[in-house]
């Protein structure tokens, strides 16, 4: 009798220090929102995204201060960002996780999203739907962060290429990330 009291108190507490975490990376996810969006979210969308990246982070076992580290590379927290190539021109590459709609339409449509327009893209829910599809896809294939990371900024085609070869992969994008990363982690303690 008292051995079934123990085992079920442990339960118990297990399942508490679960919710625990899940709540302390709720908050995380919610105070890095905030700061890398600088107001430019509504509330409600800031509250959408919280849940939203919260979930992901939760269903795929992935940390949800790396997703937001890409965020805030990739668009500084901008949900209008548009991505210029070194010339100035429009790179194709929309919204918080700058992606193109090539590559959110194939992804879309592994959840039965139906992403036809760029202004789909600049809906922060699409955006980061697909985008954390996208990187999760690439740490899947890679088994990789860094790898997933540099195949994000440069393309998995190119990755891919420089790895037949034996090539060195260029670090800087993954340096950058990491970095963010770091200061996400500082900041959702304050």
């Amino acid at each position: 009798m008292l051995a079934k009291q123990e085992t079920e108190l442990r339960e118990d507490l297990e399942q508490l220090s679960m919710w625990g975490k899940w709540t302390i990376d709720y908050v995380k996810i919610d105070k890095a929102l905030a700061y890398l969006s600088k107001n430019r979210l509504t509330t409600e969308q800031q509250t959408m995204l919280t849940e939203q990246i919260w979930q992901i982070s939760r269903s795929y076992a992935v940390d949800p201060l790396l997703i937001l580290a890409v965020v805030a590379q990739e668009s500084h927290g901008n949900p209008n960002a548009r991505g210029r190539v070194r010339s100035g021109n429009f790179s194709g590459a929309l919204g918080l996780m700058q992606i193109k709609l090539e590559t959110a339409k194939m992804m879309g449509s592994h959840f039965g999203m139906k992403i036809e327009t760029e202004e789909d893209l600049l809906k922060p829910e699409i955006n980061v739907t697909v985008g954390s599809a996208y990187l999760i896809k690439l740490i899947a294939k890679y088994g990789s962060w860094k790898e997933a990371l540099i195949a994000y900024n440069l393309g998995h085609s190119a990755v891919d290429r420089l790895l037949e070869k034996g090539e060195p992969l260029p670090t800087r994008y993954y340096d950058h990330v990491i970095s963010k990363y770091k200061d996400l982690t500082r900041i959702s303690f304050l």
